[in-house]
């Protein structure tokens, strides 16, 4: 231990006694280590902490979708799994005291908590027999919610709130931090398992499940188990079913699934980081390989008193050990910075993205990291210095041999970082240029001066389909009325707002065989006659929607030019036929095509498994529950600021129903921002990281060729004494710093053929070896390498023949 603080004492005052290279050292590590400290804050708190719930392994998500009668026959019938069901994020009207508000909710069987095996704070959870009719007017809140819209009252057990027009009794209260299914759900209301209801019970909310195994229960039981229930539940179906549906279905980890679609941008973000702490380590290394040849002399007297080869590269490793862990901890001071930029850039409702932090772990993480950092840039240069040869060293030729060994070393290690820097720059020209991409996509509106607003009544608001119609038309009366309005319109979904309304319809032409295939599933909007007009949707073919289209007229639809492609290739589509595929409803006439528009993103018009895309006249219009949409999306084209018309909008929703809630007040522009918001943050952390590693290379690039140019002064100046010309000299000096950025670049070139494509699943409109890129960027890369070669070989044309042989 004594010889442990003596070499302690020694590193600290050879770091102190050369503060510029320990500056420069401590920066370069800090940008590295602090960019994985953060990053690793992300992954930690998402990926590997375990599920904040009992026995986290035994939770698994059953894949595919499920109707709530084949629900309930996969619970009756598991005798490995505890099966429970919810809803993604489901909005609901709050009404309490007077004032309306839209809030965020999961609907779920009444065992999902005691699934989970988390319990109320306040209050209790669901008990069995609660997702029953007559005994589901129940509530539980989340902690969230109980804090802004109730003060944390505890009386508040007891009192009966209205959710969507129903009473409900608040039983419980969630614990501070419970997210399930995600941190945006503010309350949970039961399921209503109602055989009466037939269609609901076996055709509409199609849930995802999770399931705790039954003690003694394996993953593998449960999987044989869970197609022989799947197969079961097909046959008690009121309609014939394929026997294709859910056959792939299996059990995968909660946590996967939880995680499955931040997952794979978290692995390709934390190895960006990761490459970046390799360029600073080998920029280091270097640092230290340049101190080792001023440090030679020292070596050789260590060596020369009886100092053996481990003493000396103990005391190194030492050294490099005690830069690495201050160059952690002024990492630790970026990353709590960096954080904020990471979660901004990183969706909000991500899981476990509350607990996102400096902790234990991380500080764990980083003295680890900072330890092997140490040790991994301090080995190369602690084995070269440690071995001495003690007649060479003390020549003063030796010493310029030993200089060129070291120079050679440097030289590789920067070749190294062009390579790293190379990859991480292309990832971004290609996520750049893809975004670029995005934004030249024509999304089939015009959104320009639009305003939307979504208005939600309450389905008591429409006792019949006609008083629905009703308030909407007075609603687009008085919003006409407005001044700076020129044209409004309601739908019941809007372009790339993430609405999905979907319908299963026959298509004339195109039967569906019962047992052997599903019905077409649509896009299926409900629209008003201006909407078209106020978004300037092109009318490819026939007519939109007139006032006179009521729920007494003919029925008819709009379809959209892809799907009249689908389905009638070739063929007039004015006159052709859809209808939904439920009983008694009647087939619809098609009466225009209108051209085609992004729903769902920018790079995708429909997720997959939708198969087109209609418009039916609002009083005409069903949802996938057979029933007229309520909540509507009221489109506003103006000249005024969205911030502007937001008060007078609320006003006058508020004029005609004071119980209906606004929500969601923001213009189509920014709805078309916020739908890139995730490929434009993946972007600019790649165009980050990618400076960083440029600048990192850059820095390397120069400190080998300053300090092979020093090495080099007597050579220099012989080839000036017998003719070179300073032009010769300028090139000899430059064409080094080049042959390592093309040595770099050809290391680069092959590295990233193969770890672009990991970024396939994030690029549109290019490809993962995309020549243009590569060849941009494979200029940049020597652009960089000429200026960090600029000043050492202009400071060589500037030697002194004379002055520098006299020396020697």
């Amino acid at each position: 231990m004594g010889a442990i603080f003596q070499d302690l004492r020694f590193g600290w005052r050879q770091l102190a006694r050369n503060p510029g290279f320990t500056l420069v050292a401590l920066i370069t590590l800090a940008l590295g280590i602090g960019a994985n400290a953060a990053m690793f804050s992300v992954v930690n708190a998402v990926l590997l902490r375990p599920l904040p719930y009992p026995q986290p392994d035994r939770l698994v998500s059953v894949t595919g979708f499920y109707p709530k009668g084949a629900i309930a026959s996969l619970q009756a019938d598991s005798k490995t799994l505890k099966i429970a069901a919810y809803t993604p994020d489901t909005a609901f009207n709050l009404t309490w005291q007077g004032q309306a508000e839209r809030l965020t909710g999961s609907v779920v069987s009444a065992n999902l908590f005691s699934v989970l095996g988390m319990g109320a704070e306040l209050g209790r959870a669901f008990r069995p027999g609660e997702d029953r009719p007559g005994q589901d007017r129940v509530v539980i809140l989340s902690d969230a919610l109980w804090k802004k819209r109730f003060n944390r009252d505890p009386a508040i057990l007891g009192h009966v709130l209205r959710i969507d027009g129903d009473d409900r009794e608040v039983i419980g209260v969630m614990p501070s931090g419970f997210a399930f299914p995600s941190s945006r759900v503010q309350l949970w209301l039961p399921l209503d398992f109602d055989l009466r209801n037939s269609f609901d019970y076996w055709n509409t909310n199609f849930m995802p499940l999770i399931a705790r195994l039954r003690a003694g229960a394996t993953v593998e039981q449960a999987r044989g188990e869970l197609h022989e229930m799947i197969a079961h539940a097909i046959t008690q179906f009121p309609y014939v079913m394929p026997r294709s549906w859910n056959a792939d279905a299996t059990l995968i980890s909660l946590q996967q699934e939880m995680v499955s679609g931040v997952r794979g941008r978290l692995i390709i973000l934390q190895a960006a980081v990761a490459l970046i702490l390799l360029i600073a380590c080998a920029n280091v290394a270097g640092l230290l390989l340049s101190r080792a040849a001023a440090r030679r002399k020292e070596m050789a007297l260590r060596a020369a008193l009886g100092a053996v080869r481990g003493r000396i590269l103990r005391q190194l490793l030492t050294e490099s050990v005690m830069l690495g862990l201050a160059g952690g901890g002024f990492g630790l001071m970026l990353a709590s910075g960096a954080l904020s930029i990471l979660k901004l850039a990183l969706p909000a409702n991500m899981p476990g993205g509350a607990q996102i932090a400096i902790n234990g772990q991380v500080l764990a993480f980083t003295s680890l990291l900072a330890i092997v950092t140490g040790l991994v840039f301090g080995l190369v240069p602690a084995l070269s210095s440690s071995k001495v040869n003690l007649a060479e060293t003390l020549k003063i030729a030796g010493r310029r041999s030993a200089g060129a060994a070291g120079v050679r070393v440097r030289g590789a290690l920067i070749a190294g970082e062009v390579a790293l820097a190379f990859m991480l720059t292309v990832s971004a020209g290609l996520l750049i240029k893809s975004l670029w991409r995005l934004a030249e996509v024509n999304p089939g509106f015009n959104p320009q001066q639009v305003v939307a607003l979504r208005v939600s009544p309450n389905a008591s608001l429409c006792p019949q389909r006609a008083a629905c119609v009703a308030f909407y038309n007075e609603l687009l009366r008085r919003a006409q009325s407005l001044t700076g309005v020129s044209a409004v319109a309601a739908a019941n979904t809007v372009p790339l707002d993430g609405r999905l309304p979907q319908i299963p319809a026959e298509v004339e032409g195109h039967p569906v065989i019962p047992g052997a295939t599903l019905a077409p599933m649509l896009w299926a909007g409900a629209v008003t006659p201006g909407y078209f007009r106020l978004l300037r949707i092109p009318l490819l073919e026939g007519r939109t929607f007139r006032e006179t289209d009521t729920e007494r007229s003919e029925p008819v639809v709009v379809v959209s030019a892809a799907t009249a492609r689908k389905f009638w290739p070739g063929q007039n589509p004015i006159g052709k036929h859809i209808r939904p595929v439920w009983a008694n409803e009647p087939w619809r006439t098609v009466v225009g095509v209108v051209s085609d528009v992004y729903q769902y993103n920018l790079a995708n018009r429909f997720p997959a498994g939708v198969d087109g895309a209609i418009y039916m006249p609002y009083p005409q219009a069903v949802n996938i529950r057979r029933q007229l949409p309520i909540a509507m999306t009221l489109l506003i084209r103006t000249n005024l600021k969205a911030s502007d018309l937001a008060h007078e909008l609320r006003k006058l929703v508020a004029s005609v129903n004071p119980n209906v809630p606004v929500s969601d007040v923001r213009t189509m522009e920014s709805i078309i921002s916020a739908s890139t918001a995730q490929p434009r943050s993946m972007m600019w952390l790649f165009v980050s990281f990618a400076g960083v590693a440029l600048l990192l290379a850059a820095v390397g690039t120069y400190g080998v060729i300053s300090h092979s140019t020093s090495q080099r002064t007597f050579e220099i100046a012989i080839r000036m004494a017998v003719g070179a010309t300073r032009g010769d000299i300028f090139a000899l000096v430059l064409g080094q710093s080049l042959r390592l950025a093309l040595t770099g670049l050809a290391l680069g070139l092959i590295a990233s053929f193969a770890a672009t494509r990991a970024l396939s699943a994030f690029l549109y409109g290019t490809t993962a070896v995309d020549p243009a890129i590569f060849t941009v960027v494979a200029g940049l890369v020597l652009l960089t390498a000429l200026l960090a070669g600029f000043m050492p070989a202009r400071r060589a044309t500037k030697v002194d023949p004379m002055t520098a042989l006299r020396n020697e």
